[in-house]
């Protein structure tokens, strides 16, 4: 029974933003959705022998590998926006049709651009940028020392600015 309840407080503290994660590495809900349900149930799996110090860097390691996992099974590795994600914002914008078009050819863009880096850059992107975790979250998470997380980060930067002006100028708002 108490396993049970605090199963059910960590994947609501969690849930979300295991999917957000996976929703960028593998570019759409469905695979998303299917991701974070399998690390949810290695969570419930594992545990007993979890530690909580490291319980979020243990959920971010685990997505990012069930992801990688699903990306080498994939025959190719194309993130178009799903048509779930363009119905939404269709949704969103529907009182203002031009302003729905702009909104959709950036998201395309943005996640055309996004998907051009190499993964090892894109996930810290993804974990420091969408997801908000400190650099440290991101170096257990990855396995990788701080170091190579600012590295990344700022490689990362610098890549999506090069991609972004040869596409079209329009800002990436960046944490601070």
């Amino acid at each position: 029974m108490i396993r049970e309840l605090e199963f059910q407080l960590l994947c609501q503290r969690h849930r979300d933003e295991l999917f957000r994660y996976a929703r960028a590495l593998l570019g759409n809900n469905a695979d998303a959705e299917d991701a974070t349900q399998e690390v949810l149930v290695r969570l419930w799996h594992q545990l007993p022998t979890l530690h909580f110090f490291n319980l979020r860097g243990w959920l971010f390691r685990t997505t990012r590998n069930y992801c990688l996992d699903q990306m080498r099974q994939r025959s190719s590795t194309t993130f178009p926006l799903d048509e779930e994600t363009l119905e939404q914002e269709e949704d969103e914008f529907a009182i203002d049709p031009s302003r729905a078009a702009d909104v959709v050819d950036r998201l395309e863009q943005a996640n055309g651009v996004l998907r051009r880096l190499p993964e090892s850059l894109r996930s810290v992107f993804v974990l420091y940028e969408i997801n908000q975790l400190r650099y440290r979250e991101i170096a257990e998470a990855l396995g990788i020392p701080i170091n190579t997380v600012k590295v990344r980060l700022l490689r990362a930067r610098q890549a999506l600015a090069r991609l972004v002006r040869k596409e079209d100028p329009w800002p990436i708002p960046l944490r601070k």
